[in-house]
C-alpha cells in the first residue's frame, strides 16, 4: 500500500512508513524544487501557500472532461486563481462555452497553466522553499 496526500517532507514519509505504507507518493513537494519544469510564478505561489489555499476545481473537468471526468473521475486540487472563482460558480456555462474549450489548452502548452489552474494540494502549506530535489552530498 502507498500512502499520498499531505507528504512533502521527510516527517511525512517516515509517518507513513511507521504507519505500514510501503512507499508514498509525493505530488506537490516535486512542484517546487529547483530543477522543476513549471513557470517560476508557479512555484512562488505554492511557497506562499497555506494548506487551506488548496480548493477542489471541479470546472476544470467541466472544460476539459479528459482526463479527470471519465476514468478515476479525479477532481484537481488547485491554488485559487480568479479565472478558477469566476468559472467555479459558473460550471453550467463553463461545460457549454466552446472559447474554453478552444483557449485553456493553449495555457497548458504556453507554460502558463498557474494563471488559470495552479494545480496544488494541500501540502502546499508544508513547502517554505525552493530547494533542489537532488540529494545533498555529505
Amino acid at each position: 500500500m502507498l500512502a499520498a496526500g499531505g507528504i512533502a517532507n521527510r516527517r511525512g514519509l517516515a509517518a507513513a512508513l511507521v504507519l505500514g505504507a510501503a512507499g508514498v507518493n509525493v505530488g506537490t513537494r516535486f512542484l517546487a524544487p529547483e530543477e522543476a519544469q513549471i513557470n517560476p510564478r508557479w512555484k512562488q505561489m505554492i511557497v506562499d501557500a497555506a494548506a487551506e489555499d488548496a480548493v477542489k476545481v471541479d470546472v476544470l473537468n467541466d472544460i476539459m472532461p479528459m482526463p479527470g471526468s471519465y476514468g478515476y473521475g479525479t477532481v484537481l486540487r488547485a491554488l485559487r486563481t480568479p479565472f478558477m472563482d469566476t468559472w467555479q460558480q459558473r460550471r453550467h456555462e463553463a461545460k457549454r462555452d466552446e472559447r474554453l474549450r478552444r483557449e485553456v489548452p493553449s495555457y497548458f502548452t504556453q507554460g502558463r497553466v498557474h494563471a488559470l489552474f495552479s494545480g496544488t494540494g494541500p501540502s502546499a502549506g508544508l513547502i517554505r522553499d525552493i530547494l533542489p530535489a537532488k540529494p545533498r552530498t555529505a
